[in-house]
């Protein structure tokens, strides 16, 4: 495995070979495993700072890339979330983590759900970062979403909407700068197939004993708050939730000091750490 260097921590990257995929993966820190998986149609670049937070505090953090993001491949057609969680299921298994704690953003936080649907011996937790897919967004902000994910789109027609996507728009052109390489428009129209492959009933509150931690910031005009504030009413008690204030959609780019401070508060409660 390479390995490369982001503010002082080693970051090993490899390529895991499934049956029916390739996952890219990469891995930081020493310690209880978190695994996180990024949003639809990105890397989980974007996620570094989150990532690099969590491995500071002892923790061993593995990102993952979805086919057709990075250099992770798979099959194009007939892919279904179960498919996703298996791929995920399978660099669990081939790194031997274990037990670990799913951290999904956006679409990762779907294919997080199915993990704990499909293979509850390999999670210890799910962490959700925008929590939607019930309640939807208005129409301006899905108009938002479809400017920033169109790679035909400028810097300037982007920038424009990215107040839909932060708290602070003086922070747009800084988050903007860490999103925007992460962009990876050929992932965009398997993983659209597999999002509808799966009714809502299949990923939204699976059955178990799975503990979650719903993470999200109060002004998410993409991921309605709404959302977690239903999830936690049909997970009641295996449930954590969390409005973070003055933060939106890219609430772990906006304040990711926060969002792990909140990751870790979750985990020691389940550990039973002080």
């Amino acid at each position: 495995m390479p390995a490369t260097y982001s503010q002082g921590q080693t970051v090993e990257t490899g390529l895991v070979k499934l049956p029916d995929a390739s996952i890219e993966y990469f891995s930081r820190g020493e310690g209880e495993p978190i695994v996180l998986l990024p949003g639809g149609t990105l890397t989980v670049g974007y996620l570094d700072g989150l990532a690099e937070a969590l491995a500071t505090a002892g923790y061993r953090v593995v990102g993952i890339n979805f086919p057709g993001s990075g250099k992770s491949t798979g099959a194009s057609t007939g892919v279904t979330l179960n498919n996703y969680a298996d791929d995920v299921a399978g660099v669990i298994k081939a790194l031997n983590l274990g037990p670990v704690h799913l951290a999904g953003n956006d679409f990762g936080n779907r294919v997080a759900r199915m993990v704990a649907a499909s293979h509850p011996e390999l999670t210890r937790s799910v962490i959700l970062l925008a929590a939607g897919g019930k309640i939807q967004p208005e129409p301006a902000a899905v108009r938002a979403l479809g400017i920033i994910f169109n790679p035909a789109s400028t810097d300037a027609e982007i920038l424009a909407v990215m107040p839909y996507f932060v708290s602070d728009p003086a922070q747009s052109d800084r988050i903007w700068a860490i999103f925007k390489p992460s962009r990876a428009p050929g992932a965009a129209a398997v993983e659209a197939e597999a999002a509808k492959s799966a009714p809502l009933e299949a990923w939204w509150a699976p059955p178990g004993d799975t503990k979650y931690l719903i993470l999200q910031g109060a002004d998410d005009q993409i991921a309605p708050p709404q959302n977690g504030i239903e999830l936690k009413g049909e997970l009641g008690d295996r449930a954590t939730l969390v409005n973070v204030p003055g933060a939106a959609h890219l609430l772990p780019l906006e304040q990711p000091g926060i969002a792990a401070s909140h990751i870790i508060d979750f985990i020691r409660n389940i550990d039973g750490s002080p």
